[in-house]
């Protein structure tokens, strides 16, 4: 029955045959319905009929030294044989976007970026002694540990930034000793780039302006572009650098008491293309969080969105621990700011408290670094 049902279909076929009448009492014979006869002239007539019998007519007129042509079709059977061509062709884009997502979850490629003393081929073998290559799923990266162990590999490794950009691992190199440069001969003063007080002064080309444990202001000389005996000077193109105590204020104000927004763990996870302009989603987020934190990750073709619930929860924290995560999450927002020859070497803390139960902690960090301007100023 159910087979019946789905062969249940009519067409409309176009029969060519001297005296196409006869035809009529032949198929009511054989108990071939007829739903519709439309004479078109002495020897051509439509006729509806069931597409099951459709085999069987074809005989009778071919017996009878007529033609058949089929000019209509209707019925499941023929949606059926259309829905077949296009499912394969919707599966076909599904396998292929499919290959495409498993293999994005991939790094192919290692891009490393260095200057002339250390090669990419040195790097290249060390990413592999550690376990990087390509071919490796990117939930196995961990950026930092592959920092810090190249690091550990390299001593001529100033610093560096290791990502991932779409399934290419990009490795950027700073060497500690850079190959010499020639000097540009600028003549004038070297001035500081910032407010501080001087630890200590390098000259190696002209006379030093500033002493040690000097407060200066942005702007100020620290080393002339002079040099020679009072009344013997002579101009020349001063160099050196002069490491000062530099100071950077943050402020973080934390509730002791009361409620807060943070997550539960709890995320969901959304994946779409992005072709001309127009978003082509492959799995939507349901997001049914009242409050979330949204992070975007965009590749080259597949994109991610994550959506992290926050929920609110109870806090008491006494006055030590909020200075405590307070000072940790400044100092670790500073150094983001800061090269990689600075350095925190002290903390200065001021706290307060409110009606409200709400700790204002400001931090002063006192940051060693070099803050001469290498263009040496005019005057």
């Amino acid at each position: 029955m159910g087979m019946n049902n789905i062969k249940a279909g009519r067409i409309t076929v176009e029969i060519k045959l001297l005296n196409p009448d006869r035809i009529l009492n032949i198929f009511w014979n054989r108990n071939i319905n007829i739903y519709k006869i439309n004479k078109k002239n002495i020897s051509t007539m439509r006729l509806d009929i069931d597409y099951i019998n459709y085999d069987e007519v074809c005989e009778v007129i071919k017996a009878l030294g007529g033609k058949i042509t089929i000019v209509k079709r209707k019925g499941t059977i023929f949606w059926l044989r259309n829905l077949k061509g296009k499912i394969s062709l919707v599966f076909g884009l599904l396998v292929f976007l499919g290959v495409i997502f498993l293999l994005s979850n991939y790094i192919w490629a290692i891009d490393i970026n260095v200057q002339e003393n250390i090669s990419p081929f040195e790097i290249r073998q060390q990413l592999k002694e550690i376990g990087i290559k390509p071919g490796l799923p990117k939930n196995h990266i961990v950026v930092e540990d592959i920092e810090k162990k190249l690091e550990n590999a390299n001593s001529e490794i100033l610093w560096l930034r290791v990502r991932v950009e779409g399934s290419t691992l990009n490795v950027t190199i700073e060497e500690k000793i850079n190959p010499p440069t020639e000097w540009s001969g600028q003549y004038g003063n070297l001035v500081a780039t910032e407010d501080g007080e001087v630890v200590k002064v390098y000259t190696y080309a002209g006379r030093p302006a500033v002493k040690q444990e000097q407060m200066i202001k942005k702007g100020d000389v620290l080393i002339e572009g002079i040099d020679g005996k009072e009344g013997q000077e002579y101009i020349i193109p001063p160099r050196g650098m002069v490491i000062a105590n530099t100071f950077h204020e943050k402020t973080m104000q934390l509730k002791l008491t009361g409620t807060r927004l943070e997550r539960s763990g709890d995320k969901e996870t959304e994946y779409y293309i992005s072709l001309f302009g127009k978003k082509i989603y492959l799995k939507k987020a349901i997001k049914d969080f009242k409050e979330y934190d949204r992070i975007e990750k965009s590749g080259k073709i597949f994109n991610e969105v994550v959506y992290y619930e926050r929920t609110e929860k109870e806090i008491e924290l006494t006055e030590e621990e909020a200075e405590k995560i307070a000072i940790e999450n400044l100092e670790e927002s500073l150094k983001k700011d800061l090269t990689r020859d600075s350095k925190v070497v002290d903390k200065i803390v001021k706290k307060q408290l409110d009606n409200e139960g709400n700790l204002t902690i400001k931090v002063v960090f006192v940051v060693e670094k070099n803050i001469v301007n290498n263009i040496p100023v005019q005057y």
